[in-house]
């Protein structure tokens, strides 16, 4: 029922006899009907209809009538999230059961001595005050919907989209907290590109980067996994957070594997239009990591930090462009998945402030480009 423009006959739900004596007496005198009445002899049949769906623009009932249980049913269609919003007014002889009706959530109250003209207006202006509630409702919930989702688009650009509707649910406002949790960590970075910020303008450049973390955020989201980092050139991707997955590892190296491949064809692109060469290097290692907001009160980051995160990091500035290069805890699930990727050990990195080197694994492309600056950035580590 729209606000702007009441309707003549109002829609009522009724139980009991006293009800509909008082409908009656009230659109006796008028000529153009009133109400379009439903009557049930019971409470059980009136709320097997409202659980169809049927929306009247009021309910009557009858105060009156044992078999009804009027005060126990208007209770109840007040906690009913369905129901709260309709329009419940009890009838009675007398005014014995008034405030009793009230406490039990009625919105009116009204004998058979009500003269007819005050029925009328007050049942008009319950069925247009509870229409204009039920308008205000169903604009918040609708304005509601555009804030969930406006939520869960945000937080897609993040996790792929099935992964964010898993972790959101029903509930775009659970993201999650801190959590302390095993998770494969990755890092993508180019290869060559002081050399292309030298040569190339920052409105060339910036072009160029988009392509690139397009083209990467797409296979990352494709294996589900999650971006936690993306700055310059570089990107960090993790698996196995936030929601566990059992095959975190080799996700980890299909995305790396895919990245490699169909980075080839981006370069060559690049090559073609920019005369730059260029190449990716991938990082990939296991362990205990601790994802969270991480930041201050004016700026959060939803990131993962730990030991894992810094050896991933390293790996990904051993390996050069075209290729792959991944720590023994990989290697071990790989093997133990029995998935072979044909990988080169490497003599072991030792990396600053540990004591013990790190057993690494190579796994290059078939074309691997050698450039100066991943020498450098190697010999960094």
């Amino acid at each position: 029922m729209d606000v702007a423009s009441q309707p003549q006959t109002l829609r009522v739900f009724a139980t009991g006899e006293e009800c509909a004596t008082v409908l009656a007496r009230v659109a006796a005198a008028s000529a153009a009907p009133l109400f379009e009445l439903s009557s049930f002899e019971s409470a059980d049949k009136l709320l097997q209809r409202l659980a169809h769906g049927e929306s009247p623009d009021l309910i009557l009932l009858d105060a009156d009538c044992p078999r009804t249980r009027a005060l126990e049913l208007c209770r109840t269609l007040k906690e009913q999230v369905t129901t709260l919003l309709l329009p419940v007014i009890l009838v009675s002889r007398s005014t014995r059961d008034r405030v009793a009706a009230f406490a039990a959530g009625a919105d009116d109250f009204m004998t058979l001595r009500a003269a007819r003209e005050l029925c009328v207006t007050r049942l008009q202006a319950l069925a247009r005050a509870g229409c204009a509630r039920r308008h205000a409702a169903a604009t918040a919930l609708d304005a509601e919907k555009l804030r969930r989702e406006e939520i869960r688009q945000t937080f897609r650009r993040y996790v792929s989209p099935r992964l964010a509707d898993r972790i959101l649910g029903d509930d775009p406002l659970c993201v999650p907290g801190e959590q302390r949790t095993r998770a494969v960590v990755m890092f993508a970075d180019l290869r060559g590109f002081t050399g292309i910020s030298e040569r190339l303008s920052p409105q060339e450049v910036v072009p160029l980067l988009n392509e690139y973390f397009s083209l990467l955020t797409a296979i990352t989201f494709a294996y589900e996994g999650t971006v936690f980092h993306m700055a310059g050139d570089c990107l960090m991707v993790g698996f196995g957070v936030p929601l566990m997955q059992s095959d975190s590892p080799e996700r980890a190296v299909r995305t790396a594997q895919e990245m490699l491949q169909q980075f080839t064809a981006l370069a060559d692109s690049w090559r073609r239009r920019h005369q730059i060469e260029t190449g990716l290097g991938i990082g990939i290692n296991e362990g205990d990591v601790v994802a969270g907001n991480v930041g201050s009160t004016m700026f959060m980051n939803y990131t993962i930090i730990g030991d894992a995160v810094n050896i991933a990091s390293r790996l990904c500035q051993r390996a050069r462009a075209g290729e792959m290069v991944f720590s023994r805890s990989i290697k071990h699930a790989l093997d133990a998945r029995g998935l072979d990727v044909h990988a080169r050990e490497l003599p072991p990195m030792t990396l600053r402030g540990r004591t013990s080197p790190v057993d690494i694994f190579c796994v290059p492309l078939a074309r691997r480009l050698d450039l100066g600056e991943v020498a450098s950035t190697a010999l960094a580590s």
